[in-house]
């Protein structure tokens, strides 16, 4: 008896993958190098915290309210709502997070385009492609 197969979920992959499995070889998520909570504390403690600040949360909600279209599918001409706001420069760098509470450094997601752009954002960071 065959096996269902079904598309890889990374974005854009069109390996078959058996039914119960969600990646491909190449884009299965390494469990071991997903950091904790906790261990995300140690080195982004600043960045969670205003994360969950009631002004983020605010600014995001209001945001997302008046900006409810993901920026990046309507410049490809689809129509997705969003599902959060992103900051265009990450927080992690001194000039986002100088702007972090401004409007001109938001913009509207939704989640598959939100993980690709910091898919992308981690690479560059690592000096590697966004694919490896």
């Amino acid at each position: 008896m065959a096996i269902p197969l079904r598309l890889c979920t990374h974005a854009g992959c069109s390996e078959l993958v058996p039914f119960n499995q969600r990646y491909c070889a190449k884009h299965k998520p390494d469990l071991k190098r997903q950091a904790t909570r906790q261990e995300r504390m140690e080195y982004e403690a600043k960045e969670l915290q205003f994360y969950a600040s009631a002004r983020w949360r605010k600014l995001s909600k209001s945001f997302r309210l008046r900006f409810p279209v993901c920026k990046s599918c309507l410049e490809r001409g689809i129509v997705r709502e969003a599902g959060l706001v992103d900051h265009i420069w990450s927080i992690k760098t001194p000039r986002g997070w100088e702007h972090r509470l401004s409007e001109s450094n938001l913009q509207s997601l939704c989640i598959p385009c939100h993980n690709a752009k910091t898919a992308r954002e981690i690479a560059e960071r690592r000096g590697q492609s966004p694919d490896e």
